[in-house]
């Protein structure tokens, strides 16, 4: 049976000869293997101490860290359930995930005390007093025990709990993003501004650094684009890891050719890379830049290189060992080419559920319907084209916001969009268009160009059918997206653009 998550990756270290090896740099300290195993023995000996049992889950409301790292590692030494979380939600977010999570005990730190420590609320420890004491020699049985548990993205619903076993993390996690065929686990150097408290932040940051003897750079604040250029700067880093609209972003920043330049491979995942930021990316990155497409209830999908497809749409091959296929309305399979539910075999996948209690859902060796509407090329190169719940329904056609928003990118103007379906005052359904221009020197970032409305709806015109026209654009400084970058529409459709 699998062992311990913690103790093979201990055991890996030891073998390896990464005991001495830095793993990671944080708020300007270094630290290596050998201190990062040690701080997990701690924390596995504050929870026992703590009087938690296995199966118990831990909420860890603590920024990206090295306190992080050893709270979700002891946490597993002792058998328990990490359960990461956003540090920087609402008060009401906080409530409903800890309602959610039902911890039996809530790490935490100086930053993130507040709403965590009012008496009743949950049960508390600070991190500092977690690893107070001396290191603890003992692992858990591991295997089929459930060992970390995530919440959905929340784009379509309700945050759900999705839990993953000691024996799903067996394998090295490289196709999460980690180190590809371009790198050397001695000189790579990585840096996710995806958070751990996502599973693709959590696998690069730490399940692939440590699987693989690299180095990984943390931040306690969330990174923006200007601050994660500085930390590619200082710390060397040879590897990124972020969501496209991060990326796009990072294009505005003064020194962005630079530091891109000496990364060795950009890793986009969280949500579609657009085909305006494909053209951009790809002839500054070429073959350096890496397309993920996943859940986090199945992990990795497909990936490949934007630079070796000429379709927008193209993301890449399924991962090995995972097939897919694509299925119609009716449940029956579509040949090449064609449109419809993307389906990957999986041999586990996680279904969220509700409470932390219910414990995890895990079916095995499934087709996982994806919710996605995408195609299957005759190379086997998978397309996606957007999510089907994202399907707006205008004068009784079916609109997939993907191709209009794609298109309104394609002006020069306009950074970002999202459509979505109004109802208006007659009662008719029609779309209206969100924009975000790209800054320019006009003090109000052209909020009040009415050209720049009837451009876009012209474009639209000129392009697509009658009913994928927009009727109207809303300019906001900002798309309403969740912390890992995916756009919120039921926001959008709720607020009828009250975001400006």
């Amino acid at each position: 049976m699998p062992g311990n998550v913690t103790q093979d990756l201990a055991q890996l270290a030891c073998v390896k000869g990464w005991l001495e090896r830095i793993a990671f740099l944080a708020e300007d300290r270094a630290w290596t293997y050998a201190e990062v195993f040690d701080g997990a023995a701690r924390a596995a000996r504050g929870y026992r101490s703590a009087g938690l049992r296995r199966g118990d889950r831990v909420l860890l409301a603590l920024p990206d860290g090295v306190e992080m790292v050893w709270s979700v590692l002891g946490a597993w030494q002792a058998g328990l359930v990490a359960v990461p979380v956003n540090v920087q939600m609402s008060g009401e977010d906080l409530t409903r995930a800890v309602e959610t999570v039902e911890p039996a005990l809530a790490v935490i730190d100086p930053d993130t005390t507040g709403q965590l420590e009012t008496p009743g609320f949950a049960p508390a420890i600070k991190v500092g007093t977690l690893v107070a004491g001396d290191p603890d020699p003992d692992f858990a049985e591991g295997g089929d025990a459930p060992a970390l548990a995530v919440f959905t993205s929340g784009t379509t619903g309700a945050p759900k709990l999705c839990f993953f076993l000691h024996s799903n993390f067996v394998a090295p996690p490289a196709a999460s993003g980690g180190p590809g065929p371009n790198s050397s686990s001695r000189t790579t150097v990585g840096l996710s501004v995806s958070r751990m408290y996502f599973l693709g932040g959590l696998h690069f940051s730490v399940l692939t650094t440590l699987a693989t003897g690299q180095t990984a750079v943390l931040s306690h604040t969330r990174a923006t684009p200007a601050a994660a250029l500085d930390l590619i700067d200082r710390h060397q880093v040879t590897d990124l890891f972020a969501q496209p609209s991060f990326l796009a972003r990072m294009l505005l920043e003064p020194g962005h050719t630079e530091a891109f330049a000496r990364l060795r491979e950009v890793s986009s995942a969280g949500e579609v890379l657009s085909p305006r930021l494909r053209e951009q990316l790809v002839p500054i990155l070429g073959n350096r830049l890496i397309n993920n497409y996943g859940a986090t209830e199945t992990g990795v999908i497909s990936m490949g290189r934007p630079a070796a497809y000429s379709a927008p749409s193209a993301v890449g091959p399924s991962v090995p060992g995972r097939p897919v296929r694509i299925v119609d309305a009716d449940g029956q399979v579509m040949p090449a080419g064609g449109q419809g539910e993307l389906h990957i075999y999986v041999d586990f996948a996680s279904r969220g559920v509700a409470r932390g209690s219910l414990g995890p859902d895990q079916p095995k060796d499934i087709w996982w319907p994806t919710g996605d509407l995408a195609s299957i090329d005759d190379d086997g190169v998978v397309h996606v084209h957007g999510r089907l719940d994202d399907v707006e329904v205008i004068g009784g056609q079916n609109v997939v916001p993907g191709e209009v928003e794609r298109l309104l990118e394609s002006h020069p103007r306009v950074l970002e969009a999202a459509v979505s379906s109004v109802r208006r005052p007659a009662g008719d359904t029609s779309l209206r268009a969100y924009v975000v221009t790209v800054p320019d020197k006009e003090p109000d970032n052209g909020a009040n160009d009415p050209a720049l409305d009837d451009e876009l709806i012209a474009l639209a015109r000129s392009r697509l059918s009658w009913y994928k026209v927009p009727q109207d654009v809303v300019r906001l400084h900002a798309l309403p997206r969740n912390a890992n970058g995916k756009i919120l529409r039921r926001q959008l459709r709720a607020a009828g653009g009250q975001f400006v």
